[in-house]
């Protein structure tokens, strides 16, 4: 019984940790990295409570505000794509005994999927082109 109490309560507090708008941390989060004077990779990582979309819009954000921390107005994603990885969790098994009966069932397992989305992007000043791959900085920022 206490097994299950366990499991409850940490169930409980795993449904509260879907990834935020975060640096990376335990549950997921943004990671930058310049590669030249003017290029970055920007990747956010989710967890299993949140989907690609989000990550996707999070990563976007990030390379906002990079983009504007680095004293640039705009930015181009080069390259860039969505990933899933799919993340088995097996189960744990359970015993009750009641007299001379004992009686076991798996607990938990099943899959999980973690979205991730990686942009690689280049950073400019001036005016924003109205073009298909540009973005503002300050719009996406705010």
């Amino acid at each position: 019984m206490y097994k299950i109490a366990i499991i409850f309560f940490l169930s409980i507090f795993l449904v509260g940790c879907a990834t935020e708008y975060q640096p990376n941390s335990f549950t997921g989060g943004y990671t930058d990295q310049m590669t030249g004077p003017n290029t970055a990779t920007v990747e956010f990582q989710g967890n299993g409570f949140i989907n690609a979309s989000k990550t996707k819009r999070h990563a976007m954000r990030r390379a906002a505000e990079l983009t504007l921390e680095r004293g640039f107005d705009y930015f181009l994603v080069e390259s860039g794509g969505d990933y899933t990885k799919n993340v088995t969790i097996q189960p744990s098994v359970s015993c009750n005994t009641y007299g001379r009966n004992t009686s076991c069932y798996p607990v938990g397992g099943g899959s999980v999927s973690k979205p991730r989305t990686q942009l690689d992007i280049r950073m400019f000043n001036g005016k924003t082109p109205n073009e298909s791959g540009y973005y503002d900085a300050r719009y996406l920022a705010s």
